[in-house]
């Protein structure tokens, strides 16, 4: 289904950067020039120039029209991770929660405000969190945290911000910081510890590189009826979260494109994976869950 997408802008001067930066965009020959494209036409307007983009009458979801990611993948791209979209839609009436594991400004966030009841969202990066802040914390079902999904709950761990790359963030493991990249230290949450028990909800999980921790902290969410959609980035070779969650026999994995394909086995997650600078979603749930089989039927 078509989404319905608005877009408004902060004044005549954002528009105008807007019209450039698209036009910018047909120019650049890769990721990291058009990022430099963005930020280059940023330093000649106003640092407050924003995009307000607004799909399907959710809260309006503010870019920063010198943000080489967002700028890329929202307003470039008709259409954002379209099947994690078809995903919330279905399980809207199904699942009171919403909970937003890597939630960076807010996009799903937002998206999700007016299907649940309930919408919870965590982020570590300090400055991103403050955007989140911004963009979603004014709404009355929305409980925002500065923390860290992880394996437990209350440890105080180092976290990477990447240098023109607030996507990339991430928690600081064996590979150190790169070049211009900042540390800062952010403390850990667990999944069963951000949700109540006996409410199934839908959970999108984004953690850059911690899936296999923040999943061995969901352990009592999934148990209950949770439905995981989850990111198997291309870059992994080993698919790691999908490797643990196919050690339990008793979890479903279903690959979301058009519809839902299911997978048994890590082979068949690796073919999937064609390009290795892209985040595939995948579907995580115990096979006898209700939400899971709501959620297939709807979408």
């Amino acid at each position: 289904m078509q989404e319905r997408r608005d877009l408004t802008f902060t004044g005549p001067s954002a528009r105008l950067q807007y019209i450039l930066l698209m036009g910018l965009f047909r120019l650049a020959v890769s990721r990291g020039l058009y990022g430099r494209f963005a930020r280059a036409l940023g330093r000649v307007f106003s640092p407050d120039n924003r995009a307000l983009l607004s799909i399907d009458g959710a809260p309006p979801f503010p870019i920063s029209l010198d943000d080489g990611y967002w700028t890329r993948f929202a307003l470039w791209n008709t259409q954002y991770e379209p099947e994690i979209a078809r995903v919330l839609t279905a399980a809207a009436g199904q699942a009171a929660i919403f909970c937003d594991c890597g939630a960076n400004k807010g996009y799903w966030t937002l998206r999700a405000a007016p299907l649940f009841d309930r919408v919870i969202a965590a982020e570590a990066a300090e400055a991103t969190f403050a955007e989140l802040e911004a963009n979603a914390g004014h709404l009355p079902n929305v409980a925002l945290h500065r923390v860290a999904i992880h394996s437990v709950s209350g440890e105080r761990l180092s976290f990477v911000n990447v240098a023109n790359s607030h996507a990339s963030a991430r928690l600081l493991t064996g590979d150190g910081p790169g070049r211009g990249d900042t540390v800062e230290t952010v403390e850990t949450r667990r999944i069963d510890d951000l949700l109540p028990t006996g409410a199934p909800a839908l959970i999108k999980l984004d953690v850059e590189g911690a899936e296999v921790p923040a999943l061995e902290g969901a352990a009592r969410a999934l148990r209950e009826g949770a439905v995981l959609i989850y990111e198997d980035h291309g870059s992994d070779p080993t698919c790691a979260p999908s490797r643990y969650l196919l050690s339990n026999p008793d979890v479903c994995l279903l690959f979301c494109d058009d519809g839902f394909r299911q997978v048994t086995s890590v082979d068949q997650v690796r073919a999937l994976k064609t390009d290795r600078y892209k985040g595939y979603n995948f579907l995580a749930a115990y096979k006898n869950s209700a939400l899971l089989a709501a959620i297939s039927e709807r979408f």
